[in-house]
């Protein structure tokens, strides 16, 4: 922390050294249509959050740095930069907006182009958009505001990850991701969605979301998900200035899982003294039962600051900026803390050469909590305090002791005693250098050579508190064997002096913290505490190198070359360390753990690597800018496969027909159409050519052989391939006020790198090869609307919409499905015929009709194949639509967002029900019911049925509980994502040293409606899962939140 102080104050001495005086500038906004001042109207200084608005008469009186640049701005009008004359005194009138005309976006490999020469689909988030809603995490703000693009996260954790899809996944190898390219000011950062949280929202100028294969060619096999660029804020000349933000928030835990509250803990029906769940008898009246889950968890408090510095001089700009956050969430002990830093500068000794230089620093220090300790609160006996779990001794205050001889170490406790008493703390530090040097040695020549390093070094130290004494540990003794029938006295003497020690030792083994040895031989000695470490570092080196040039042809055509190289090299290693039973107590530690107790998993170590090269070109030609057509091809070599190299192409062409025809009236203000096709390849994951030993005990001195049982790939292995095409039209109506882009796309990934069974005479079982495509095919819609535009008040509305079908072409002979992850008996999967994200299980054996079919005693039948098709995952359509109303100095922004189909996995209720914690079982347990099915008559047809069955614990865990298709919930919603409310107070500061003063008020997840009878409808049990992923799996998350938020930023 002092290092990064030192540099902060350094790096300021040095942008304040390079910077000019203050000046007042002074001036009027009017409209060109009808010449009135604009009230309201967005003045603020390029590059810095220092800003003002135009007052009643359109004026307006803002202070910045001599030779700034003013951007200026209002809804529905055209956005102008001005610079600042030395007199200060400046008039600006704004014209209608045209955004097609001007509008330039970031592309692949950091190339900027105007968006009408653009012939695949591109969608911008601003900074403003991008954090109106406060959210901590900046991927999450994409959600609803970018059609085609999908956010999930595991839970409500401050630790949750974040998990982004485009157009649907690409491959259905698990060990394949199936998230989009990050590229952070030009340059690919390492990891997915949960990593590019990394980077503070405040910092971040836009983003830019590439999602056709066209629109990634160039960036080759990582790209082939899509790509997110990020463009982050940089220093404008001027004198330093500096804005400071403040943001603190409160959370609540929402739609938690209903717990019933009429039943004891048991077996059957019948109380059981020692058990967890809910399967005894109805309570007394007037039992005291708690509310457990609620008592677990807590109110949630989230705060950050920010403090950023802007400055320089004509030949040097810098920009630094330090972030700190604090995220306390709902579960006890589990947070987040970080710290950022972002240093970035620009240096142009001459007009043809310009050196750009960042630095990202985050520090990331936390502790989660897991999805199997919400099991334990979600199963903990509603008779039972969950709050009282610790007794004066410190030790934990059991349930129960668990019953038999030799099993107390089975014993349960409440989860809040591992909370509050073990210790555990990650920390994650992170530097992201970029570095990138800009030549113009001739006209319509231009040379860029970039370099980035994205290191992660990450260390985990924690321990778990002892549950047992085992100081002393009591000699295990079993009961005595009633005396025979002919027993002597003498014989029935030594008998009644057994029972007596025996029935001594469970009085003592009942009632003190001891062990018995029978405990010692069967436990996991980790219940005696353990203590664990581990470290592991990554490292991303990226450089490329890139030359454009522009033919200047006669008659306005032109042609632009473009032609580059780039190499990315991964790296990383791994190492833990572990040790239990702690020799001295209370001292925590590794060399204090017992030597005993060392087992080979404890230690370990691991190195990887990965290296990439390619080198790619486009040419493109160019008429007016109003049609123009281009081809690009790409040669990459990947070390995780042998058949290097490997070559694709795309092409694309566009036509501004509106202009070309001139077709353009009131009514019809502009319209393009484009189209492409391309090729992106896709590698693999490194190490898959590795054969695998292990340890046979039937060989000579217990020798090593290779594993049959684990996959090594073919030699032939080929990447995965991506063939595309999109057709799309950007069309606006009614002087540009309503803005439609529209896209149709269809892409297949033909050999899929799966792994399946071979003969076994191959020396293997399972081999990983290229078999199986996969096909995407979908509908993106974005409607940009200007509703009302008046003087002072102006309403915009955002509508994103997509919808995609994924399915599965082909498998492997004889596979019918691709499974991912497994939970119980259900299976995430790619489904030969189906869905790539569909779900598979068990389900009841059905009519050709679909009902049900069941037996002469009214009880269901159980279809006997255990992978069952049961679900899809994947959604009908996706959409959001955000509203912005501004009046005066003051705005309000809100976001729906939702979608139709989609279904869910309701893991978490399907283990409430098991336990009897369900609170569906208040209504059904014990009841006759009549399953709505039909019966089989003897000549084939079937009658409907109705022959009553009792629901009670064997019926409702053999026939309910064991079929899987009865927990496949359909995840429609509709949510209230969120609305701010934000309040310029700037005229009210400027007579003291403030230029601009802004307040906001914000909350999130106020409204959810959804059938779905979960948490949320939107989680996902494992956002690093790749292949067919587990989004749509609802298995014991931390509840979400509602928010609610305040905000306020200064700037001197």
């Amino acid at each position: 922390m002092k290092r990064i102080t030192l540099f902060l104050v350094l790096f300021a001495l040095v942008i304040s050294t390079a910077s000019a005086q203050k000046v007042t500038a002074t001036g009027k906004i009017t409209s060109m249509d009808d010449g009135l001042p604009i009230i309201g109207a967005s003045v603020v200084e390029q590059g810095t959050s220092n800003g003002t608005i135009t007052n009643a008469e359109g004026n307006f009186n803002i202070s910045v740095n001599r030779g700034a640049i003013l951007v200026i701005s209002y809804v529905g009008m055209e956005t102008k930069t001005v610079k600042i004359p030395d007199s200060g005194k400046i008039n600006v009138v704004l014209s209608a907006a045209n955004l097609t005309i001007d509008e330039v976006v970031v592309t692949a490999m950091g190339v900027r182009q105007e968006k009408k020469r653009m012939n695949f689909a591109v969608q911008s988030v601003n900074s403003e958009m991008l954090t109106e809603n406060k959210a901590p995490n900046f991927v999450n703000s994409l959600q609803g505001k970018v059609a085609g693009l999908s956010v999930t996260n595991s839970s409500g954790s401050p630790n949750s990850g974040t998990q982004v899809i485009i157009r649907g996944i690409s491959s259905i190898n698990n060990g394949q991701s199936n998230e989009p390219l990050f590229i952070l000011d030009g340059m690919p950062i390492s990891g997915s969605g949960s990593n590019a949280a990394d980077i503070n929202p405040n910092d971040i100028e836009n983003i830019t979301v590439l999602k056709g294969a066209a629109a990634a060619a160039l960036y080759g096999t990582n790209a082939a998900n899509g790509v997110i660029m990020i463009t982050t804020k940089k220093g404008q000349a001027g004198k330093v200035s500096a804005t400071v933000s403040g943001s603190w928030q409160y959370d609540i835990p929402v739609r938690l899982q209903s717990i019933q509250s009429s039943y004891a803990p048991g077996s059957q029906g019948f109380y059981v003294d020692k058990a967890m769940g809910g399967w005894g008898p109805p309570l007394n009246p007037g039992q005291t039962i708690y509310d457990n889950v609620s008592n677990f968890l807590q109110d949630g408090v989230y705060q950050k600051y920010d403090l950023s510095l802007s400055g320089g001089s004509e030949k040097f700009q810098a920009y630094a900026s330090v972030n700190y956050s604090r995220n306390e969430g709902i579960v006890p002990n589990d947070y987040l803390n970080k710290l950022g830093v972002l240093l970035k500068g620009t240096y142009q000794p001459v007009k043809t050469l310009t050196f750009n230089f960042s630095a990202t620093i985050q520090e990331n220090t936390y502790r989660s909590f897991s999805s199997t300790g919400m099991a334990s609160v979600y199963n903990y006996p509603i008779t039972h305090d969950i709050t009282d779990y610790e007794l004066t001794n410190g030790y934990p205050r059991f349930l129960y002791y668990a019953d038999g001889e030799g099993k107390k170490h089975l014993s349960p406790m409440s989860p809040l005693y591992s909370r509050y008493n073990d210790y555990g703390l990650n920390n994650r530090l992170r530097n992201i250098l970029n570095g990138s040097v800009e030549w113009k040695p001739i006209t319509n020549l231009n040379i860029t050579g970039r370099i980035s390093y994205d290191t992660n070094v990450y260390s985990y130290d924690g321990y778990t508190v002892p549950r047992f004494d085992d100081t002393v540990v009591l000699p295990h003794l079993g009961k005595p064997a009633d005396p025979a029938e002919n027993a002597t006295p003498a014989d029935l003497l030594l008998y009644q002096q057994q029972l007596d020690a025996y029935n001594t030792y469970l009085d003592r083994y009942a009632t003190t913290p001891y062990l018995s040895s029978k405990d010692i031989d069967d436990m996991d000695k980790d219940l005696l505490g353990s203590y664990s470490t581990s470290m592991s570092r990554s490292q991303l080196l990226s450089a490329s190198a890139l030359a454009t040039y522009k033919i200047e042809l006669p008659r306005e055509f032109s042609i632009d070359l473009l032609a580059g190289a780039d190499l990315r090299m991964n790296e990383g290693f791994s190492t833990s360390n572990a040790g239990r039973d702690f020799i001295i107590p209370g001292t925590y530690s590794l060399s204090n753990t017992n030597s005993k107790y060392i087992y080979l998993t404890d230690r370990t170590a691991g190195h990887n690597q990965k290296r990439m090269f390619g080198y790619f070109g486009e040419i493109r030609g160019d008429y007016k800018g109003l049609a123009s057509l281009s081809i690009t091809s790409r040669w990459d070599w990947s070390s995780t496969i042998l058949t290097n190299p490997y070559f694709y192409p795309s092409v694309t062409g566009g036509v501004l027909f509106s202009e070309l025809f001139k077709l353009s009236n009131k009514v019809f203000s502009y319209g393009k159409l484009r189209g492409n096709y391309a090729v992106v390849g896709k590698d693999t994951s490194p190490y898959l050519y590795d054969r695998r030993y292990k340890q046979f005990a039937t060989y000579p001195d217990n020798g090593y052989g290779i594993d049959p049982t684990l996959s090594s790939a073919d030699r032939n292995l080929m990447p995965e391939m991506s063939y595309s095409w999109e057709i799309g039209a950007d069309l606006r109506f009614f002087d540009s006020k309503t803005r439609l882009d529209l896209a149709y796309y269809s892409v297949e990934v033909d050999n899929q790198i799966v792994t399946v069974r071979v003969s076994p005479s191959s020396g293997y079982i399972l081999q990983t090869r290229n078999e199986g495509a996969i096909r995407n095919q979908g509908i993106e819609l974005t409607w940009d609307q200007d509703l009302i535009k008046t003087r002072n008040f102006a309403w915009t509305t955002l509508f994103n919409f997509g919808l995609n079908r994924g399915s599965v072409v082909s498998l492997p002979e004889d596979v019918a499905e691709i499974t991912g992850t497994q939970y119980g008996d259900i299976y995430t999967s790619a489904y030969l015929g189906e869905s790539t994200t569909g779900i598979s299980g068990k389900d009841y054996l059905r009519t050709p009709g679909g009902q049900i079919i069941v037996g002469s005693d009214g009880y269901p039948k159980i279809d006997p194949n255990k992978n069952k098709y049961i679900g899809n995952r994947e959604p009908l359509f996706r959409s959001g639509i955000t509203n912005t109303l501004k009046y005066k100095n003051a705005s309000v922004s809100f976001l729906f967002e939702g979608r139709v189909g989609g279904d869910v996995v309701n893991v978490t209720g399907r283990g409430l029900v098991s336990n009897g914690q369900s609170k569906m079982l208040e209504k059904y347990r014990g009841r006759q019911v009549v399953v709505d099915g039909v019966q089989e008559t003897a000549d084939g047809t079937f009658e409907p049925n109705t022959t009553p069955i009792t629901l009670d614990y064997q019926t409702i865990n053999n026939y309910f509980y064991a079929v899987s298709s009865n927990f496949v919930e359909d995840g429609s919603y509709l949510r209230l994502s969120y609305a701010t409310f934000n309040l310029d107070l700037s005229k009210y500061v400027r007579t003291t040293a403030l230029t601009s003063l802004r307040l906001s008020l914000t909350g999130n997840n106020l409204f959810l409606l959804t059938r779905y009878t979960g948490a949320d409808p939107s989680l996902n049990a494992n956002t690093s899962a790749g292949g067919t992923g587990s989004a749509g799996i609802d298995n014991y998350a931390v509840p979400n939140t509602t928010s609610f938020n305040l905000g306020i930023t200064a700037t001197f």
